[in-house]
């Protein structure tokens, strides 16, 4: 005998981890969101010193736009390896989810 879930548990799996993950999402949108922007910004502001070589011919608002880039950089890496982690769980939940339920 074949023993399966009925179609409404897995609709409501479905959209409770639909729900789950849109309700994470508000957290860890924005750590992703902020560290590719000040990696970004600090690819943008060290390209002149890889393209001039020295350290002299870059203006000082240029050094210090790419050191604090790279504070944050450093500070928020663990969160958004986490936000990353986080997102691609459910990504793959959801999408397991998705294969198993019928579709109407």
């Amino acid at each position: 005998m074949k023993m399966s879930q009925p179609e409404t548990w897995q609709r409501h799996q479905l959209a409770s981890a639909e729900r789950m993950q849109a309700d994470i999402a508000r957290f860890t949108r924005p750590v992703m969101n902020i560290t590719t922007v000040f990696s970004l910004i600090y690819l943008v502001t060290w390209g002149p010193l890889f393209a001039l070589g020295t350290v002299d011919s870059m203006p000082l608002i240029s050094l210090l736009t790419a050191a604090l880039s790279g504070c944050v950089i450093a500070l928020s890496m663990p969160a958004f390896a986490l936000a990353i982690g986080i997102e691609s769980y459910f990504a793959r939940r959801l999408r397991a989810l998705q294969i198993a339920s019928p579709q109407i």
